[in-house]
């Protein structure tokens, strides 16, 4: 059949058209029923609108000689907006209905978080004239970490990581997936696999000095209270059933900070705001 007869078919009475062809819930599969309706849809959406314009043509053309009658300009403004609102009314329910229909897929979070916290500390980087070494992943999992959490762990870290940092040092980024380290399939059920960020970096939080002073505060101590912040995200990686790691190279000095975390085994949706 010819598709401009179609076409005309369907702009003339497009309800007589879909009709025709069938309801949609006597349809199989699933499939073909959602291919129905958008048409259908779209197609009246597009015919009321034109209602509209060709009402308000009308009645902009009938309005040139009575543009005095104040009763008149209130009937045209009344019949124009009603109208309007309809169309907007719908418009409206359409990009709501095409946003929860179309949901953000979780994915790419961690080098996502990591390429933003760069962004956002890249005049220091520059300015203490740090080199920024990326082996990051491909295809890499995401991880049962929320990710406000994440951003959160990783902005403490990084900003730990880039105050240490000699001028003219270097600062490490490592991702990778972790298979279970055990070969039984009682294990493989057990355990999942995870996720390891590494973040290294030249510089390292040496003890402080005993300060020769009547307060007398132990190095220890001093050297422990600075770090309250990585113990902040210590818990949080916790929390989230991941483990954190510190070594320090002194000799070096060299500091690496390692984070696991578990792997999402679900597909993780989200909704764009209405």
């Amino acid at each position: 059949m010819d598709k401009n007869r179609i076409f005309r078919d369907i702009e003339k009475d497009p309800f007589s058209y879909f009709q025709a062809k069938g309801n949609p819930k006597d349809r199989n599969p699933a499939d073909e029923s959602e291919s129905f309706f958008l048409p259908y849809f779209f197609v009246e959406l597009i015919h009321r609108i034109k209602n509209v314009v060709g009402s308000a043509r009308t009645l902009a053309h009938v309005s040139r000689d009575k543009t005095d009658n104040p009763q008149f300009r209130e009937y045209l403004f009344r019949i124009i907006n009603e109208d309007i609102d309809e169309v907007d009314t719908v418009l409206n329910s359409l990009i709501h209905y095409i946003k929860i229909n179309t949901p953000i897929v979780k994915s790419n979070t961690v080098h996502r978080v990591l390429e933003d916290l760069l962004k956002k500390y890249g005049s220091q980087i520059e300015e203490k004239k740090i080199r920024v070494v990326k082996k990051l992943e491909r295809h890499l999992p995401e991880t049962i970490v929320h990710e406000e959490q994440l951003r959160y762990i990783l902005n403490s870290i990084l900003e730990y990581a880039i105050g240490l940092t000699f001028p003219n040092g270097s600062i490490g980024l490592l991702t990778k997936s972790l298979e279970p380290s055990k070969e039984s399939e009682e294990a493989k059920t057990s355990e999942t696999r995870s996720v390891e960020i590494i973040i290294m970096f030249s510089g390292c939080r040496r003890p402080a000095e005993q300060l020769e002073t009547a307060a007398k505060t132990p190095a220890v101590e001093k050297g422990e209270s600075v770090d309250l912040t990585l113990l902040l995200a210590k818990e949080i990686i916790r929390k989230n059933r991941g483990e954190m790691k510190l070594e320090v190279d002194e000799k070096k000095p060299k500091t690496t900070i390692s984070m696991v975390f578990p792997v999402e085994r679900r597909k993780v949706v989200s909704y764009p705001t209405t």
